[in-house]
């Protein structure tokens, strides 16, 4: 992954929890990169090993750490360091779903290397299912935290469901559904 993901898992950390406990975490992840290059890629079992570092560290589940990145990543990094970009997807939530799968299109400017999800994106009298195909694996609550980020960031009401897990092997991909609260 891009150094620009480990960067922010450390913004997130210093942000929330102070510096003390971001050095305990690179201690506990045995990651022997202290300051991560944005445009540089590492190896994926840095942010791994940084993910399970700041479980173990701040005594929550990687599930519970993954989401709250995720929801950081959309609120924090694409909104202040990409907001261009992230305006580029749409008006509302409804154009920016829609238009999330050529996302990462405009994104390969910047990083070509990436490997990025893919989606599908649907929208019914239901709500937003969403298909996340990644090539990594455990990422799927980034994904779930990335959507209620998404929700924020629109100022929505909306609530998220994992109607289908790959871990699990229920599909090839993991699904989720976007709905309202109903009244």
């Amino acid at each position: 992954m891009y150094g620009i993901i480990n960067q922010s898992i450390q913004e997130l950390v210093l942000r929330d929890f102070g510096e003390e406990t971001w050095l305990t975490i690179l201690a506990k992840s045995n990651v022997d990169v202290v300051e991560f290059a944005n445009h540089t890629v590492y190896d994926d079992a840095y942010t791994y090993r940084l993910a399970a570092g700041a479980a173990e560290v701040l005594n929550t589940t990687l599930e519970d750490i993954l989401k709250r990145f995720g929801e950081f990543w959309i609120l924090d990094i694409s909104m202040k360091k990409y907001p261009s970009m992230t305006a580029s997807g749409g008006q509302n939530i409804h154009e920016f779903m829609i238009n999330l799968p050529k996302f990462h299109n405009r994104v390969y400017l910047t990083y070509p290397h990436l490997i990025a999800p893919e989606f599908n994106v649907k929208e019914t009298d239901e709500g937003i299912w969403v298909e996340y195909h990644s090539k990594r694996s455990g990422l799927a609550p980034l994904m779930e935290g990335m959507l209620h980020g998404i929700i924020k960031m629109f100022g929505e009401k909306m609530e998220v469901s994992h109607i289908k897990s790959k871990a699990k092997r229920e599909a090839e991909y993991d699904l989720y559904l976007m709905t309202r609260p109903r009244t």
